[in-house]
């Protein structure tokens, strides 16, 4: 176990009198579940008179997740603005992944400035991308494992230039030693889950497309939000013109009180020919820290589950399901 998983481990487990108003907030942020006591409650009567019609669900949404993948596949997540779940959807996936299937999944935030990957996966920091790709390409799985940074045992992150002075690779000219990364960890990693910087047409977000052989289009349950999705969907690249990445747009509900209803415009999307899901709003992903699977609401548990499923048979035979 790594020092950055124990420094975890003790952060959450610990009862300090010293601890500040913000440590606390986020100790008590990070165990809160998104369904609070009384849901829980009925739930738990409801199942002691019926079968276990919500674990098969789960199983049957989780089933494509654990497919075989001959080589690795590599999965942006991209968005045209801040606030919409990107980051959040990243995680999300890196998370079902890794508890899914007993082989190795990176995640890499290939974004600049404060990104929040690593916060999501339970660690305070772990190496750049630019760390990892100016370094010796690693030529064993232990190695690989050794450079990045762990979030659980078959999770390895690769965190963002947060407080960094020089930007990541993927932002610059060199564009080749970033490449050779992505070739590096997808020969060890079957899934990598890449969480690109805002913005459809900086940099990150290119180069992560590139190297893509799936890309989800996160978007908030926005008026602006869906305009972003047709404006996205309308203008890429057809299946088999240059630069054509398979795309599945993400709607989500950032605001338990918002106008518009994440699923019904995720519909609206579908019937115009934009294959398209949603994540309903959840207080645990709410709350902006580490995420715990265990403590999603039953609903998102299946959403997300399903996601994932649909997200690597994109990355793999290029159909969005």
């Amino acid at each position: 176990m790594s020092a950055m998983t124990t420094s975890t481990e003790r952060r959450t487990t610990r009862t300090d009198p010293f601890e500040t108003p913000e440590e606390r907030l986020r100790r008590v942020l990070r165990t809160r579940p998104a369904d609070g006591a009384l849901r829980t409650l009925a739930h738990n009567v409801t199942d002691l008179f019926r079968s276990d019609a919500y674990v098969e669900e789960l199983t049957r949404a989780a089933a494509g997740t654990q497919v075989p993948v001959t080589t690795g596949r590599r999965i942006a997540v991209v968005g045209s603005r801040g606030g919409a779940g990107k980051t959040t959807t990243a995680a999300l996936l890196a998370r079902v992944f890794a508890a899914l299937r007993s082989d190795t999944i990176a995640a890499v935030d290939a974004g600049t400035g404060l990104g929040t990957l690593s916060l999501r996966l339970g660690l305070d920091s772990a190496p750049t991308a630019a760390d990892l790709a100016a370094a010796e390409p690693a030529t064993t799985v232990e190695e690989l494992s050794r450079t990045m940074g762990r979030a659980q045992e078959n999770l390895l992150i690769a965190g963002s230039g947060a407080g960094r002075t020089a930007e990541p690779p993927l932002t610059g000219t060199d564009n080749e030693r970033a490449s050779r990364l992505a070739r590096t960890i997808s020969r060890f990693c079957p899934v990598t889950v890449y969480d690109c910087g805002t913005g459809m047409h900086f940099a990150p977000a290119l180069w992560s497309l590139d190297q893509a052989h799936a890309a989800l289009f996160v978007t908030p349950a926005t008026v602006a939000g869906v305009e972003d999705a047709l404006a996205v969907a309308y203008r890429r690249p057809e299946a088999g013109e240059p630069g054509h990445v398979p795309m599945l747009v993400v709607v989500v509900s950032v605001d338990d009180n918002a106008a518009l209803d994440a699923g019904r415009q995720a519909k609206r999307l579908s019937d115009a020919g934009i294959p398209a899901v949603h994540i309903d709003y959840d207080r645990h992903l709410a709350a902006g820290v580490e995420l715990d699977l265990g403590l999603l609401a039953r609903k998102t548990r299946l959403q997300v589950s399903a996601l994932a499923s649909r997200a690597l048979a994109l990355a793999i035979d290029g159909r969005a399901g």
